[in-house]
């Protein structure tokens, strides 16, 4: 990323260590943006709307756009149009209702880089709430598991074949 407010897309630069706590076990402001800024995985924060305010190094190489071009963008950037509207009504769903079922889950599904291939992705989310409670965005952590799904699905086709290989034997 070229510079400090891409992390948070507000323009704003990060404090310097020591530059004043917060409540025990919480990251200084600083801390927290180098956190988002340095994570090999991509963190992605969008708004109710599904508009993109964070998008980290990470994203930028897992999607290839870059944080001057996603931020302020939809999330369609990355969702393969296929899936755009089920995502799109779960999204808002969400944004509605303030709940997600996926909370506490590991979610999986292929998204769009922009050269047009499609990666497949392993994320969870957090739905991020302002001071009075209200749902201000919607945060994802992603990592790119485009080998490993690969690889596995080589493996149940060479199973696959090596079982249909096998002599049939019926019970005795």
């Amino acid at each position: 990323m070229g510079d400090d407010n891409t992390a948070s897309g507000n323009g704003t630069s990060p404090a310097q260590p020591g530059s004043g706590g917060t409540r025990t076990g919480e990251p200084e402001p600083w801390l927290a943006q180098a956190l988002v800024h340095e994570s090999p995985e991509a963190i992605v924060v969008a708004d109710p709307e599904g508009i993109i305010l964070v998008w980290n190094s990470g994203a930028e190489r897992m999607f290839g756009h870059s944080a001057t071009e996603a931020v302020g963008a939809g999330l369609d950037l990355i969702i393969p149009e296929k899936l755009r509207e089920r995502h799109g009504k779960g999204y808002r769903q969400t944004a509605a209702t303030g709940r997600t079922r996926y909370g506490d889950k590991l979610l999986a599904v292929p998204a769009t880089h922009r050269d047009g291939h499609r990666p497949s992705i392993e994320f969870t989310v957090a739905l991020l709430h302002d001071e009075s409670g209200r749902l201000a965005g919607i945060s994802a952590i992603m990592r790119e598991v485009t080998e490993r799904r690969d690889t596995e699905k080589a493996l149940r086709m060479r199973l696959a074949e090596l079982e249909r290989r096998l002599p049939q034997t019926s019970p005795a």
